[in-house]
């Protein structure tokens, strides 16, 4: 069998670096594991500074290449969403401002132009790992964000959540993820239950699951889990666990009909043929209940689960065009959009009526480094990425 190398992107690399694994990062330095909060970061620039900096810049550049909406080169971590309105959402870490860096946002109104950049965490010493972007129960955005508001008072380590209201957002609050005192939350997956509790998978010591304070696993070999609740309540989460010297990573899922008090038991969605060997396990639940998994082990690979039918058959993705980090999208439909990592271009398919996929094509000339995908009401795909430690967006009708 041959060796796998697991690359982990920027939010995974506290796991990568307690489970002991070498491992290599294209972007750049990632924001500090929480061991470290009783160190003193470099102290908030003021946000009337951002102003002079390139994150300011207005937005231009060939529709070949993408629009640079960092212009820093110190960016990391994109993450893309369209709020209920129709706006869309870009945050990304960013450490041109200060040494302990800070997630921007900038927002683009259907047929408007890009807002300049805002911080979204001056009030905060210390931020560890990744930002997700998830909308709340009247269709707002909301980042969620592992924060400490005091590099001194590890009471202030936690998930934070800050969402837009008109114009502003509201001040960041602490979240009730897990009764565990002092634990760090990284590679963390939130979603929005029914009630308006926001939820998460995420892991703790060397890798163990947990989904809020349930245990999903009992081993310490798993990172980047992916948690989603379809459109009937049923909450999914799925994450790799890592393979031995003599057995191959895996995928791993587990399924919750009563909103995570209970567990199904793991179930094994990927095989020795197709075994992860880097990117995440991403799942995206439709409009019509259905929910789309995603992974690499080098080509892509994608799998429907169905309320009736459970999980489909495999469908690798990537043909001759193959590398790691994919992110989907899923358009009003239920037919799922793709893309991954490159270093020669951004690869993109799109899956068709009846399933089939299309050949992968570059719908960029730059490398591509942790891209993100999302689809408008209208049916244009929008992608974000990295390039040369800037966040590059460009549109797809």
């Amino acid at each position: 069998m041959r060796t796998r190398l697991i690359r982990l992107p920027v939010f995974a690399l506290v796991l990568a670096a307690l489970a002991c694994s070498v491992l290599g990062s294209p972007t750049p330095t990632p924001p500090p594991n929480p061991s470290s909060a009783s160190q003193t970061p470099g102290g908030p620039t003021p946000l009337a500074e951002l102003t002079a900096t390139p994150i300011g810049a207005t937005a231009t550049a060939p529709a070949s290449e993408g629009a640079n909406l960092s212009g820093s080169g110190k960016a990391a971590t994109p993450r893309l969403a369209f709020d209920a309105q129709g706006t869309l959402h870009l945050v990304w870490f960013d450490t041109s401002a200060r040494e302990a860096g800070d997630y921007f946002h900038r927002q683009k109104a259907a047929n408007g132009d890009w807002s300049k950049a805002e911080s979204l965490t001056t009030g905060f010493d210390t931020l560890y790992g990744d930002i997700s972007l998830i909308r709340d129960q009247g269709g707002q955005i909301c980042a969620i964000f592992a924060a400490a508001k005091s590099s001194g008072d590890p009471a202030t380590i936690g998930l934070y959540q800050s969402c837009q209201q008109g114009t502003t957002w509201t001040p960041a609050v602490k979240l009730a993820i897990t009764q565990q005192t002092g634990v760090s939350l990284r590679g963390y997956s939130p979603a929005l239950g029914a009630d308006g509790t926001v939820h998460a998978a995420y892991i703790i010591s060397a890798g163990t699951e947990y989904f809020d304070d349930v245990p999903l696993t009992s081993d310490s070999t798993s990172f980047a889990p992916s948690l989603v609740i379809d459109k009937a309540g049923g909450y999914h989460v799925a994450w790799v666990s890592l393979g031995t010297a003599s057995s191959a990573a895996t995928v791993q899922y587990r399924f919750s009909s009563d909103q995570g008090t209970t567990w199904q038991d793991a179930q094994t969605l990927s095989t020795d043929a197709n075994a992860p060997s880097g990117g995440l396990a991403r799942l995206v639940a439709d409009d019509a209940g259905n929910v789309h998994l995603l992974w690499s082990d080098g080509n892509v690979y994608y799998r429907l689960w169905t309320p009736t039918g459970g999980w489909g058959a495999p469908a690798a993705l990537a043909g001759d065009q193959a590398g790691p980090n994919p992110a989907l999208a899923v358009d009003a439909k239920g037919l799922a959009r793709v893309v991954w990592q490159r270093e020669d271009g951004l690869p993109y398919v799109v899956q068709s009526a009846g399933g089939a996929w299309s050949a992968p094509r570059a719908i960029s000339n730059l490398a591509s480094i942790e891209p993100q995908i999302a689809i408008d009401a209208a049916g244009a795909t929008h992608v974000a990425w990295l390039a040369n430690q800037d966040v590059y967006y460009l549109a797809v009708p």
